[in-house]
């Protein structure tokens, strides 16, 4: 029995569950703050006491919303850093841990260039509110040039230190928000092809359907129809008429099933005597027999050497004739028609012909379902075919399908 596979724990974790742990990073960030803001007393510029609890509280409101509010925790992160930051001589722990956070977040969730325009707000705004604090904007000014010389080293120095773990942080946040999008493209691709896949299986079932249908039916109402003419002259000609649309009620009812079959099984259930293999090119002489029952002079001919093809091809190639007989029998009002089977060195052609009215359109082409079915399966291997009225009367469908294109 195999194990059924365990997610990543961060698919795991709803979008809930992991603002509850910003919310407790947050508030432990926040603790932090508050106790380095009131420890020793070592603060460059002295803020009041107010102050220091509401950048501390904005803090961890930051990182507690990052994911929800990007751009507003960076903001606020960008606002209350350098506050944090003059409390101390050396640069608070909590400032870069909360920045790394929210900067991460944002570098996930936004292009790449407003990630870059957060980075340099951030490291700007950093950098500009603790040079006010330390060099004399808001803080003691620094007269002799050896202690601003000193305390400037200092803080580029800290500053550094700050800003390369952030630029670390930026760029794996991008890389794994580039990763993300390429990811969900990724899917995007696969169902969009999965629905294609979908509508193109519904489109074949669909000919199949029809083909089966209407050939079938197509026979049994030739022959129900000669039954009720010469039934009661000739009731050994009807009885013959009956038991052929039994036959051939009974061959589309196999069809159907190896249909259905294949639709529950995937491929269908071999061991089901009832599910038989999917009609091919051996099977147009029986084609060309029923055919030949509804009263038509029916003829195979077969040119070239024959030889076995992949299934799917044999399978179209054995429809298109059906729906051209289908047409025969329905609308052609013909007395004879020939199917000219040839194999060619590089392709495979059927050639269907009658002696009937032709085609009741304009351009010598009829429409219809029959007629679209036939160039949709010629279409899928890159094939071509004609369909029109011959010139001394009568009707042509043919077909010519390259084999390399079906392998």
């Amino acid at each position: 029995m195999t194990a059924a596979a365990i997610p990543p724990l961060n698919r795991r974790l709803r979008a809930r569950d992991l603002v509850a742990i910003d919310a407790l990073t947050g508030a432990v960030l926040c603790v932090l703050t508050l106790l380095h803001g009131f420890g020793p007393p070592e603060a460059v510029v002295a803020f009041p006491a107010v102050a220091i609890v509401a950048a501390a509280l904005v803090l961890g409101a930051a990182v507690a919303l990052r994911r929800v509010l990007p751009w507003p925790s960076l903001w606020a992160v960008a606002l209350a850093s350098p506050v944090v930051a003059q409390e101390s001589l050396s640069f608070p722990v909590p400032v870069p841990v909360a920045m790394g956070l929210v900067l991460y977040t944002l570098a996930v969730q936004v292009p790449r260039r407003e990630a870059a325009r957060g980075l340099g707000l951030l490291l700007g705004g950093t950098a500009l509110g603790v040079a006010a604090g330390r060099f004399g904007l808001l803080g003691p000014r620094l007269a002799n040039p050896v202690e601003f010389h000193h305390a400037f080293r200092q803080e580029v120095l800290g500053l550094m230190l700050c800003a390369l773990p952030l630029c670390g942080v930026w760029m794996t946040g991008v890389a794994v928000g580039a990763n993300r999008a390429y990811t969900a493209g990724l899917r995007a691709q696969a169902e969009q092809r999965a629905r294609e896949l979908v509508a193109a299986e519904r489109l074949r079932i669909a000919r199949e359907l029809h083909d089966i249908v209407a050939h079938n039916l197509s026979l049994i109402t030739m022959q129900a129809s000669v039954a009720g003419y010469v039934a009661e002259d000739r009731p050994e000609e009807a009885v013959k008429a009956l038991v052929l649309i039994e036959r051939t009620g009974r061959g589309a009812l196999t069809e159907m099933r190896r249909l259905l079959g294949m639709l529950r099984d995937g491929e269908g259930n071999r061991r089901d005597p009832e599910l038989v293999p999917a009609p091919g090119l051996a099977d147009l002489d029986q084609l060309l027999a029923r055919t030949a029952e509804s009263g038509l002079r029916a003829e195979l001919r077969i040119s070239g050497d024959r030889r076995e093809l992949p299934a799917p091809l044999e399978l179209a190639v054995y429809r298109i004739a059906q729906e051209a007989l289908t047409n025969v029998i329905k609308h052609a009002a013909a007395r004879r028609v020939r199917a000219v089977l040839t194999y060619g060195e590089d392709s495979i052609g059927i050639e269907v012909t009658d002696d009937g009215r032709g085609a009741a359109g304009p351009a010598g082409v009829s429409p219809g379902h029959g007629l679209v079915g036939m160039r949709e399966r010629v279409a899928v291997y890159g094939g071509e075919i004609e369909a029109g009225s011959l010139p001394g009367g009568g009707f042509r469908v043919s077909a010519r399908i390259p084999l390399e294109a079906a392998r």
